[in-house]
């Protein structure tokens, strides 16, 4: 019997929807991981999308990363405190982070349309895409520190990029979540727009930077898609 995917890759009028397929928080189990990098590896690159929106089924993005992962690598980092890190968990960290950075490499736009809730490895991945439109009501957050942990794909670099030294480190330290609002006001994401139009924008978007991929003067216009509203 064939597992369900937990990704479903869909391309329509030019525009790839790469779709968290694990209702209702969308959690990226191993699987997810696996199925993320065979989408990156064999799937993407034959397309013939000019742009893609990465987002979740359902009422979230994603939860992040299954918990009892979480609690695998806390449990397996306890037992060898003293010795580096296993190998195995460190490769595994290495290959999510060279397949989110896929997304950035790309040389098509990559929007992160974000809704509901998108914390810890969610909000890593959203960080590489180019936009990050989020649905007002959104949480978002890196809380990998209430778990002993700290945000191993990207999170660190991306949050200080983003968002400053000093915001960054306040959040990550502390795994406080933020609003939408919040996450605009301290450069997290691009965009904060109402649910009903969070996939019209996001189209919008794609359509628009893909024919001008110069488009990343994107605050411009996205001032003016906010005027015309």
């Amino acid at each position: 019997m064939t597992a369900q995917p937990h990704i479903n890759w869909e391309v329509d009028s030019e525009i790839g929807f790469l779709i968290f397929n694990n209702p209702p928080g969308n959690e990226m189990t191993p699987e997810f991981y696996h199925q993320l990098e065979q989408l990156t590896l064999s799937i993407i690159p034959k397309s013939k999308a000019k742009a893609i929106i990465i987002m979740g089924s359902g009422r979230h993005f994603s939860s992040g990363a299954e918990l009892n992962s979480l609690f695998e690598i806390v449990a397996k980092n306890s037992c060898n405190e003293q010795t580096k890190p296993i190998e195995s968990d460190s490769s595994k960290l290495s290959q999510n982070l060279k397949t989110f950075n896929y997304f950035r490499q790309l040389g098509i736009p990559v929007i992160a349309a974000i809704r509901g809730v998108c914390v810890g490895a969610a909000l890593e991945l959203a960080m590489f895409c180019h936009f990050r439109i989020c649905a007002d009501g959104a949480v978002l957050g890196l809380p990998e520190s209430t778990y002993g942990l700290i945000p191993g794909i990207g999170g660190i670099q991306n949050m200080v990029a983003l968002a400053g030294q000093a915001k960054a480190i306040e959040l990550i330290l502390k795994g406080n979540t933020c609003s939408a609002k919040q996450a605009l006001q301290w450069g997290i994401v691009d965009f904060v727009v109402s649910k009903k139009i969070l996939m019209e924008v996001a189209v919008n978007i794609a359509n628009v930077s893909a024919t001008d991929y110069k488009i990343y003067l994107k605050k411009e216009y996205l001032n003016q898609l906010k005027k015309s509203r």
